[in-house]
């Protein structure tokens, strides 16, 4: 069974067949002679996704969700003291979602307040930042460090490729566990959130080493959710030699009616330069409980004059996620060819999913495969 989104054929068909496409530069970029400047920004990033769940296989036409389509402005305004400020506005367009397919449903293209991913202000000085508005809390991103240049094919959000399908019982019925269930992650999120970071110390440059943050927020683009967060991060990235490192951790508080649940994420990524070889490792707890580990060892070289050729392996493992006693296993293989001059990506990817739980039920393994291309302006 084959579907198609016809909104997004004219645009992955420009793309796959090689039409002309800008150059690396910004639609719209304005500075003023007082430390002043506005800057538009955006990428597009079509993928086809194939799920195969045993014994049908769907194929969709959609928008890679591990790293959505979405515009953006930036005001930035500098100061004599050093300070700075700056102004972020930054939303998805609301075209139809990787992770949201499934057998029997196919999402429009929609936008609804919920696709608005940033409207804040932070200040910046030699003291850290301070954030204000909705935007990214402290923990985001902190299952997130991944040196292998593969992340718009896999990464640790597993969910992202094809979370809305069902696995399919060994009777051939389709089980009520979807992919974005068994497949489960925790990194923190966005919100209408004050934070603040601490200046980066013991790096190799002022933009190196570490860096802690704390927030506070409450999710405003959902009616139904009275919730409120309160999480903490440490990010870390330098140069060693010929060693790249990046590092991350985060932990976070939801306070619901009362209850309080408790989560964590982390991650690190090396990347040995000289070779080009690279190896990640991540994990975290889910807030309604269960575990997840993720590992990704990857390999880049220039093969070809136009960019980078990224390859890589990655795996999952899912304890207790969609239910105690689950059993969840990925393995995939990932491939990205940069194009420098078009600020471009081409990539391919092939996921194994398996499932198990403490049910009398058995579950047939799924495949996802994903291929597209990201442009960034």
């Amino acid at each position: 069974m084959l579907r198609r989104s016809p909104a997004w054929l004219a645009l992955a068909g420009t793309a796959a067949l090689g039409a002309p496409l800008p150059a690396a530069a910004n639609p719209l970029s304005y500075s003023n002679d007082t430390g002043g400047s506005v800057l538009l920004y955006g990428q597009v990033d079509p993928a086809y996704v194939s799920f195969d769940d045993g014994e049908e296989t769907y194929g969709n036409l959609t928008d890679n969700s591990h790293s959505n389509t979405r515009v953006g402005m930036f005001v930035d305004q500098s100061y004599a003291n050093g300070g700075a400020l700056r102004f972020n506005f930054e939303t998805a367009l609301g075209a139809p979602s990787s992770s949201r397919f499934s057998q029997d449903f196919e999402p429009d293209w929609e936008w609804d307040k919920t696709r608005i991913r940033k409207v804040e202000v932070n200040y910046g000085h030699t003291w850290g930042t301070i954030w204000l508005g909705q935007g990214n809390m402290a923990s985001e991103s902190a299952s997130s460090s991944n040196l292998s240049g593969t992340t718009k094919a896999s990464s640790r959000a597993t969910p992202d490729t094809a979370g809305g399908y069902f696995l399919r019982e060994s009777g051939g019925a389709l089980s009520d566990v979807q992919i974005s269930d068994a497949f489960a992650k925790w990194d923190g999120t966005r919100r209408l959130r004050v934070r603040y970071d601490t200046p980066r110390f013991l790096g190799s440059a002022p933009d190196k080493g570490v860096s802690f943050r704390i927030a506070y927020g409450v999710d405003v683009l959902n009616a139904d959710n009275d919730s409120n967060y309160t999480d903490v991060g440490i990010f870390h990235e330098d140069t060693y030699g010929d060693f790249r490192v990046k590092a991350s951790g985060g932990y976070g508080w939801t306070e619901t009616d009362g209850d309080t649940e408790e989560s964590w994420s982390a991650s690190a990524s090396t990347l040995y330069m000289p070779v080009g070889i690279s190896g990640t490792v991540a994990g975290g707890e889910l807030p309604a409980g269960g575990n997840f580990y993720y590992a990704n060892l990857g390999w880049q070289r220039e093969f070809f004059s136009v960019g980078t050729t990224a390859l890589s392996v990655d795996h999952y493992w899912g304890d207790d996620t969609a239910s105690s006693g689950a059993d969840a296993r990925k393995w995939g293989l990932q491939f990205v060819q940069y194009f420098d001059e078009l600020n471009m990506e081409a990539y391919l990817a092939y996921d194994n999913y398996s499932f198990s739980d403490d049910s009398e039920t058995s579950y047939q393994d799924a495949s996802a495969t994903m291929a597209g291309i990201y442009w960034k302006f």
